[in-house]
């Protein structure tokens, strides 16, 4: 089947937006649980490669870094093919409902706010029980090249760690874009790797993967504070995050529905408005989907109220 045209993934994302808006909180904050949780397989399966290179990290940092990039997506696609929340990927759609009255505004930071703290639980319970308490940091260079990475994140200073979060969130949400424009398993996984590899490759920073990898840097013996952690890392990754989510989500909704501007009097064409039907299938992005006419003239994309 045919990708979706990014007018229709731009129609997905509102419609997907208005799911999650509607969603029962327990669910949302679950869903945000099991998306951390998933995600940091993929993480821990980089720490663990990287921690063990030995000497190869040293004389070919770039090969061991392609190879991590290579294998972190897993738990992206994991988490995108099993419709769990991300916050990250929340940052750019509850922007998009916004701007489109497709959502009403207090629901974006009470989604926002249910979902990072979801991630941030289900972040946290990983790296106690699978991570921690398993013993699976079990060598010497493992625990001393954590606790190193846990050290590095929060000393990049403010600036660069929001700009590193910019370019992280930009390609994490281009992952989701693209996966959400393909209609079958195989071309989803493909959309959500390598923009996901992009981001881990060139060493940008995303606020939940690092709910992994600092804080069983600080259980292995980093000099971090949980302080240290908050202001230096978290917030400035956040903030960065937010811009990155914004800067894919809000051309995308100026580019292919009408803006919602005093001075856009220009008679509207035609576009599209895609339903999705949650109750069939399996429900994630782009999958079950009924593509209806619109004419803008009469029908701005907004939902009826």
């Amino acid at each position: 089947m045919d990708t979706l045209t990014p007018a229709e993934v731009t129609a997905v994302m509102l419609t997907i937006g208005e799911k999650k808006a509607s969603q029962k909180y327990y669910i949302t904050f679950f869903k945000a649980w099991m998306a951390a949780w998933m995600l940091n397989f993929g993480a821990m399966s980089v720490q663990i490669f990287q921690g063990g290179a030995g000497t190869l990290r040293t004389d070919y940092p770039s090969i061991i870094n392609l190879v991590a990039a290579l294998i972190f997506p897993i738990g992206l696609i994991m988490l995108v093919l099993t419709g769990q929340e991300l916050c990250t990927a929340n940052f750019m759609i509850f922007i998009m409902t916004s701007i489109k009255k497709r959502t009403k505004l207090w629901e974006l930071p009470v989604n926002w706010l249910i979902v990072f703290f979801g991630n941030m639980a289900g972040a946290l319970t990983y790296v106690a029980f699978l991570a921690h308490y398993s013993k699976l940091y079990s060598t010497d260079a493992l625990v001393k090249y954590s606790a190193g990475v846990a050290v590095t994140k929060t000393g990049e200073g403010w600036g660069p760690c929001v700009l590193r979060g910019i370019g992280c969130n930009f390609l994490v949400c281009l992952a989701v874009w693209l996966g959400a424009g393909a209609r079958e398993t195989i071309s989803k996984i493909f959309a959500l790797h390598f923009p996901a590899f992009a981001f881990v490759f060139l060493g940008f920073e995303h606020v939940i993967v690092n709910m992994y990898y600092i804080p069983i840097g600080m259980l292995n013996g980093a000099n971090v504070s949980v302080g240290k952690y908050v202001g230096q890392s978290m917030i400035p990754s956040l903030i960065g995050n937010i811009i990155g989510g914004a800067l894919l989500g809000v051309p995308m909704v100026l580019f292919y529905t009408p803006p919602e501007l005093p001075f856009f009097h220009r008679k509207r064409g035609n576009s599209v408005v895609v339903r999705e039907n949650v109750d069939v299938g399996g429900g994630t992005i782009g999958d079950n989907l009924h593509v209806e006419p619109v004419d803008k003239s009469t029908h701005n994309g907004h939902k009826k109220q």
